[in-house]
């Protein structure tokens, strides 16, 4: 069946490709990461995050590292929707968890919407799995 011309799996065909996009993101080659933070670097930050993975940002040649998010960072990223809107509660989550990178990711309107769609895709994850455990 055709909803207003388009095939009626291209809710499931988009579902599809954005858990591909998750995958990726969670696949993703640390290698620039490390050769930019360090890998002894890369350790500290995951042993005080309580061994979670890290979230890596990269948008051509700029890089980010974020901690991963809590519980109580995560309902702030709720809170702040309903509250300021998606794009200020992206923004201000990123600035929560920020570990450390290039700040021209936040200043670029570009680059931050590369960062935007990285963090929403994480979070939205997260909520996902909340919400089915």
């Amino acid at each position: 069946m055709k909803e207003s011309g388009k095939p009626s799996n291209l809710k499931t065909v988009f579902a599809n490709r954005k858990a591909k996009e998750v995958e990726k993101l969670k696949e993703n080659d640390t290698t620039p990461f490390v050769e930019r933070f360090t890998q002894k670097k890369l350790d500290e930050w995951k042993e005080l995050s309580g061994g979670r993975k890290l979230i890596y940002l990269k948008h051509e040649n700029d890089l980010a590292v974020l901690r991963p998010p809590t519980a109580d960072d995560l309902g702030d990223y709720m809170e702040a929707i309903g509250t300021n809107g998606l794009s200020k509660a992206v923004a201000m989550v990123t600035e929560q968890l920020w570990l450390d990178g290039d700040i021209i990711l936040i200043e670029d309107e570009e680059k931050f919407i590369s960062v935007f769609l990285q963090i929403n895709n994480i979070l939205e994850g997260k909520k996902a799995e909340f919400f089915r455990a």
